[in-house]
C-alpha cells in the first residue's frame, strides 16, 4: 500500500532481530503521524520484520503487504468504538500472518486469541486515556515471548527504554504516570 511506503522502506532497511528497536525506528520517521491508525500497521510490521531478522523463514515482503491490507480494516480510534487496541489487534494480525492462520484451522488460532488478550489487559492496566506510542510500546514488548514461542526464533531484548518524543503533542498525555514519558 502506497500509504505505508516510507514505513515499508525503513523495514527492509532494519537489521534488528529486536522488535521494540524496529518500532523506534519506525516511529521515529519524519513521516510517522504521532498519533492514529499508522500504529495499527507499524506495530505488526515490528515483529515481523524483528522475526524475519531474527531467520524466520517467511516471506517478509508479503507479509507486510497482508499486514497493510489488515491494518488498514482498524480505523482510528479502535481502542474507545471497539474496545480493542489497535496495536494489540496489529500483533495479532502479525501472528496470525506469520503462522498463516485461518478461521477453521486449529493450530495457532487459540494461541494468537491468548496472545491479543494478554497484551490488551496489559495496555488497558496502563491507564487511560489512549496514547498509540505507548500502547504500541507495550504491545511490541509483551508479544515478544509469543512470537519467540510461535516462530521458533529468538528476538533481541531492547537495550535501553525509549523517552516518548511527542507527549507534548498529546493533550491527554499521563505524564510521569507514563512508562515512557520523558
Amino acid at each position: 500500500m502506497a500509504e505505508y511506503a516510507w514505513a515499508r522502506e525503513l523495514c527492509r532497511q532494519s537489521e534488528s532481530a529486536c522488535p521494540a528497536e524496529v518500532l523506534e525506528e519506525l516511529m521515529a520517521a519524519p513521516e510517522c503521524q504521532a498519533f492514529g491508525p499508522v500504529h495499527h500497521f507499524l506495530t505488526g510490521a515490528a515483529l515481523l520484520v524483528a522475526g524475519s531478522n531474527a531467520g524466520f523463514a517467511g516471506d517478509l515482503e508479503a507479509e507486510l503487504d497482508e499486514l497493510a491490507e489488515r491494518a488498514a480494516c482498524v480505523p482510528g480510534g479502535a481502542c474507545a468504538r471497539w474496545g480493542v487496541c489497535g496495536a494489540a489487534a496489529s500483533c495479532g494480525m502479525a501472528l496470525a500472518i506469520a503462522q498463516d492462520n485461518a478461521p477453521l484451522k486449529a493450530e495457532g488460532w487459540s494461541e494468537t486469541q491468548l496472545m491479543v488478550a494478554d497484551l490488551l489487559e496489559k495496555i488497558a492496566r496502563s491507564g487511560a486515556p489512549r496514547c498509540c506510542k505507548r500502547d504500541a510500546r507495550i504491545a511490541v514488548r509483551a508479544a515478544m515471548p509469543w512470537f519467540e514461542r510461535a516462530l521458533g526464533v529468538r528476538l533481541a531484548l531492547p537495550t535501553e527504554e525509549p523517552v516518548c518524543a511527542v507527549s507534548a503533542q498529546n493533550t491527554a498525555c499521563m505524564g510521569e504516570a507514563c512508562p515512557y514519558h520523558g
